[in-house]
This record gives structure tokens, C-alpha cells and sequence, in this order.
């Protein structure tokens, strides 16, 4: 049976305009009947969704009293404490046909209206009561799970758990009904083989139809026996290869014991020190991966100041982008962590592009949550020769580009805790997926631009809600997948956990298992016919080649926080906001106002502006 949302896809696009109108021509009519009473349209604290003819109206559930609100109103802030009602959002599927090319592809209609002011729409609540990230301690290592005994029926995966021409025990563990949002998040929801849980995805195309995901934090279970996360093993990075529909889990170690798929020099171990993927690319035939060396703080931070570990170096792993077999591993080019260069990946016809965070979530180490923002909310890019991920980058700087880190300043710098941006080069165009504030946000922000350094156009900015609205989960990590559905709209990967991941995850592993949603594809804003003039790169003494070793060792120079200023040509306009809708397959579908910059009739010959940053600035107020 379909789906709300496949139903509501397939309906035709005229009619839904016309029912559309229908309909709130007449809502319109019963709220001045009735005085426009709020109340007597929704139930204060419930989700009353409806969707008719591609309207989706919801009311957001009310706030709990005791929350710290961080306001974004531009150039200045404002923080109070919230006890009011959400408003109504309204929220419209765009109209026209979606055309199908023979390829299967598909694009949405293209529409000119004005783009996302962020600065209107952004808030961050902060509860007391529940704090965005708390009781994510690292697991303690379990001991290795014994073979099932002769009596026990071997779980439905274990036929075909094999060791891999790579050195990795592979394991297949089925396959979704297509390549849908719908399908994959039906999938992922479900434990899948072994894995009861994990976040932090980050997918990356191996070529034809074959992807490979990346995860953070893995509970395994290869015995079929284990329900909860504490009572099964626990790897700190792990792997699926996606060929078309289906998956199959990769890692290191064995059934008994498994351990990560990347395991770096061999010294990582599950208490002190880790790896983490970040971003990467297939370059001639092997996939190229960025590593964070993660290391465990001496502390566990109490809420709201985050998680206690942090990123130490950076390091770059290559693999065969057939087999997976590791072929090399060696220091990044530019190893530091402030930012890291290569938190996300993505190349266009000449570059490739390495952007920058410094993916600092131990808000201690920066003075405390309460003294942000934090440095998590600059992006930074720097770039190569496509495929040239040892070359040293040259860095984005306020006039171009320069070899000196130092020079670099950043494209986008904006909210509070963390503005996590995961780029893409999709289709022709940049586009970005960016869950707000990571851990501690609600939101999510939709970005495209023409460049890898910017202007980023905010084109969509939503509430983005966990699994099926469960109040105990939380949201972050969002990226959007390598492909298109068959209606031509973006799809993209969210990371859930519980906020209290001890309290209520572990017995309850289905709270920690990434979401997949969807959002209607928004074009690159077009743009006036120019020519372009680039400065010449500053020239500067570039550091030696790193070599494979083992005990690699850094210096890390932090980049100059002076900021560009953004010159904009357009006026900017807050549509009306959207809600995402949990549908009866725990599919969860943002819909949104699709918008576009309008187009500029200018065709005289200019310079490109040096680079686009946004800046926020909050003063935040604790909570009483």
C-alpha cells in the first residue's frame, strides 16, 4: 500500500492547486467567522496535520516554560525567556509538472522568488529540562559475544558473513524496497543484521550504483541475541556498501569481537583515542577518506557544555574503491584541526574543494556553552587540483586565495553551537544540508550557491523532528544523499539519538538509528552574465610531503577569524516556514516553499565579490 506521501506525490499537480485554493479560501472564511481565535484551530501542546491537495498545515507543539531562547534578528540579539504558543506554518508543495528525462531522473519546475532571511527565522532553545546531548558517556568494552550455541538457530544474516579479499569481515544485511527516502528510512529504521544502532553517516558514490556509508558509533550483535546497546559490542566506526538496493556490513575483527573498519595505525583503542570519518571522494579508481584522530577529555562535560572528547589530528586514508582494501594511510596535507580541512568533500569540474569546521562539540574547552558562539559555527574552504588530495590547499581568503592557512577566514560563519554544513556537488550545482546548531538545534537550513566559497543562499529553513516526533530524541547531522529521487527532489541523511542517550537509548536502540527525509530540489539561483577576475594565489614556503608512519605528529595553526563582508544585490523576504510531517511509515517529509534568488537583468562586465560570509551574533541568557 502507498504511502501519505507516495499518495500525495502521484496526486495530479493542477488539481492540487485548484483544491488547494479551495481550501483555504474556506479555512480562511472559519477563522474570521470565528474571530481568528488560535485556539479554536488547534489543541495547544498536539500536532494537528493535514494534507489536502499538497497544503500541509501544522501547529508547533508548545514550548515548556523554563526555556532560554538565542534569538538571531541580524546584526544584533535579543534572548528571552519563551512561554508562548508556536504559530501556525503553512507550507506549499511547488506547482507545475515534474518532468522525467529517459535517463529516470527527474526535475522540479523552476520558480523566482526570494531566498530565505535566516536571520528572521533563526532561534535556538535551550531547556533546562532537556538538554540537547546528555549521558553519551563511551561505552565500556564488552566482552567478546560467545558463539551461539549448537541449539541456537544461527541468526538470518549468518550464512553469509565472510572475510574479504580487503582483510574485512563482510556481512549482507538485505535490502530496501528502492532507493526512495520512504524505503530507505523504512529501512535504516529497522535494526539491519547485526548493527542495533549508529550515527554520524556519511555516504559516499564508489561509481555506477555503488555507495559506500561511513558510520560513527556501532553496536553490533553478530549473535542475534542482543536487544539493547549496552549489551552488545561497541566499535567506534563502521561500513556499508551499498550496490543499488542493498547493503552489506563491513568491519574489521570477527564475529566474536568485532572491531572498526578503520583502525589507523593500530594504536586506537575504544577508552582513549578513535577515528571518526569526515569527508571524501573516488579519485582514478580509489576512494579517498578523511579521518579525525578523536581523543577522550579527562571529563564527561555536564549538560549543556556538550561531549568530553575532541578532534587532535587529521589523517587520509585510501582504499580501492572495488575491494575497500586499505592501500594507504598517512597524515593529512594539512593535518590540523582548527579547522579541520576535509570535514566534508565535493569536486567540481576543476577543484576539488575541502571545507573546513573544527568540529569542537566539548564546549569546556571554548569556556563553556554560555560563551559562544562557539568556533564549530565558521566554515572555512580551502582547494586542490581535482583529485589532488595531497597537493597543499590554497585557502579561501577575504580577496581570493592564498597557500597560507592563516590567511584563510570563513565563507559562512552563523548560529550558536555548531553550523555543521555538509556541501555537495549535485547535478551542476552546490547545495548544502545543515542541521542547525548539531546536537542542541531543532532546525534544519537548505543552502545552494554557484560556487564552492559562496554567496550561500539559505533556500529552505524548517523544523526538522526525529523519527516519529519522539520528545526524548533529538536531531543532527544532516547530508544530503549522492542522488535524486525519481521526482526529482533532495534527499537527506539525519542522524537520531535520545538527548539522555544512556537513559533512554540504550534499552531502547530503535532511538538511535539515522532518519532519511526529503525536500523538494531548489535550482541555483540564476545569475547576471559576467566576467570574472581572480586574484593570483599568495605564494608561500609550503611544508614537506607527510609520509605513511605511524606516529605522525602535527603542528596546528588555527586560521585568522577576520570576516568578509557580504554584498548583496537582492532583497530578501522570510517566506512562510515549514513543518516537517511524520507519515504512518515513520517517513519523515519536509516540504517547503521552493526559492530562488530573482533573476538580475544586468549584463555588464564585473568582478566576482571576494567572499560571502554570514555572520550571527547571540548573547544568550541562561535558564532560571
Amino acid at each position: 500500500m502507498a504511502t501519505p506521501a507516495e499518495q500525495l506525490r502521484a496526486l495530479p499537480r493542477m488539481w492540487v492547486v485548484v483544491a488547494g485554493a479551495v481550501l483555504c479560501t474556506v479555512v480562511g472564511l472559519l477563522v474570521v467567522l470565528s474571530g481568528g481565535d488560535d485556539a479554536s484551530l488547534s489543541t495547544i501542546g498536539e500536532v494537528d496535520q493535514s494534507v489536502t491537495a499538497g497544503l500541509i498545515t501544522t501547529t508547533i507543539p508548545t514550548t515548556t516554560p523554563t526555556t532560554t531562547v538565542i534569538k538571531d534578528v541580524g546584526a544584533s540579539s535579543t534572548a528571552a525567556t519563551s512561554t508562548a504558543d508556536g504559530p501556525t506554518t503553512t507550507g506549499r508543495l511547488p506547482d507545475g509538472p515534474i518532468t522525467t528525462t529517459d535517463s529516470g531522473t527527474s526535475t522540479m519546475p523552476t520558480t523566482s522568488v526570494i531566498a530565505v532571511d535566516v536571520g528572521a527565522e533563526y532561534e535556538l532553545d535551550i531547556d533546562a529540562a532537556a538538554p540537547g546531548v546528555e549521558g553519551r558517556t563511551v561505552p565500556d568494552e564488552q566482552e567478546a559475544n560467545p558463539a551461539p550455541i549448537v541449539t541456537t538457530a544461527p541468526p538470518p544474516w549468518a550464512w553469509s558473513t565472510r572475510t574479504t579479499a580487503g582483510g574485512q569481515l563482510s556481512t549482507n544485511v538485505g535490502c530496501a524496497r528502492d532507493r526512495s527516502a520512504g524505503a530507505l528510512d523504512a529501512f535504516l529504521a529497522a535494526r539491519v543484521g547485526p548493527v542495533l544502532g549508529w550515527d554520524y553517516q556519511h555516504v559516499y558514490p564508489l561509481g555506477g550504483d555503488r555507495y559506500l556509508w561511513l558510520f560513527q558509533d556501532v553496536f553490533l550483535d553478530h549473535s542475534g541475541t542482543k536487544t539493547t546497546l549496552d549489551s552488545s559490542r561497541f566499535i567506534h566506526n563502521g561500513a556499508m556498501v551499498q550496490e543499488g538496493k542493498c547493503f552489506r556490513l563491513l568491519h574489521r575483527g570477527s564475529v566474536e569481537a568485532p572491531a572498526p573498519f578503520e583502525v589507523g595505525d593500530g594504536t586506537v583503542d575504544v577508552r582513549t583515542k578513535w577515528l571518526w570519518p569526515m569527508g571524501g571522494e573516488v579519485v582514478n579508481g580509489s576512494l579517498q577518506v578523511f579521518w579525525a584522530e578523536m581523543v577522550k577529555d579527562p571529563y564527561d562535560p555536564d549538560p549543556p557544555n556538550g561531549l568530553g572528547w575532541h578532534p587532535r589530528r587529521t589523517f587520509l586514508a585510501t582504499y580501492d574503491a572495488v575491494t575497500l582494501a586499505r592501500t594507504d594511510y598517512r597524515p593529512a596535507r594539512n593535518p590540523g584541526v582548527l579547522p579541520i580541512y576535509g570535514y566534508a568533500v565535493a569536486s567540481d569540474a576543476t577543484h576539488t574543494y575541502l571545507f573546513g569546521n573544527t568540529f569542537e562539540q566539548n564546549m569546556l574547552r571554548e569556556g563553556g556553552f554560555w560563551n559562544g558562539p562557539h568556533s564549530a559555527t565558521k566554515m572555512y574552504v580551502a582547494r586542490v587540483r581535482r583529485g589532488m588530495l595531497m597537493d597543499w590547499p590554497e585557502y579561501r581568503t577575504v580577496d581570493g586565495w592564498s597557500l597560507a592557512p592563516e590567511d584563510a577566514v570563513p565563507i559562512v560563519e552563523r548560529f550558536y553551537a555548531e553550523n555543521p554544513m555538509q556541501p555537495r556537488f549535485l547535478d551542476g550545482q552546490w547545495v548544502a544540508a545543515t542541521a542547525v546548531d548539531g546536537y542542541w538545534g531543532d532546525h534544519i537550513a537548505i543552502d545552494v550557491s554557484e560556487t564552492a566559497w559562496g554567496p550561500w543562499q539559505t533556500v529552505q529553513f524548517s523544523p526538522l523532528q526525529p523519527r516519529g516526533g519522539d520528545p526524548k530524541m533529538n536531531t543532527y547531522h544532516a547530508q544530503p544523499l549522492p542522488w535524486r529521487d525519481q521526482y526529482g527532489s533532495l534527499q537527506i541523511t539525519v542522524s537520531n539519538n535520545a538527548r539522555n542517550m544512556r537513559r533512554d537509548a540504550w534499552g531502547q536502540p530503535h532511538r538511535y538509528r539515522p532518519t532519511i527525509v526529503f525536500t523538494p530540489y531548489t535550482p541555483t539561483p540564476a545569475t547576471t552574465t559576467t566576467t570574472t577576475t581572480e586574484p593570483p594565489t599568495t605564494t608561500t614556503a609550503l611544508p614537506p610531503m607527510p609520509a605513511p608512519t605511524t606516529t605522525p605528529t602535527t603542528t596546528t595553526i588555527r586560521p585568522t577569524t577576520t570576516i568578509a563582508t557580504t554584498t548583496t544585490v537582492t532583497t530578501t523576504t522570510a517566506p512562510t516556514t515549514t513543518v516537517p510531517t511524520t507519515t504512518s511509515s515513520t517517513t519523515t517529509v519536509m516540504t517547503t516553499t521552493s526559492t530562488v534568488t530573482p533573476t538580475s537583468t544586468s549584463t555588464s562586465s564585473t568582478t566576482t565579490p571576494p567572499v560571502s560570509t554570514t555572520t550571527t551574533t547571540t548573547t544568550p541568557i541562561r535558564p532560571p
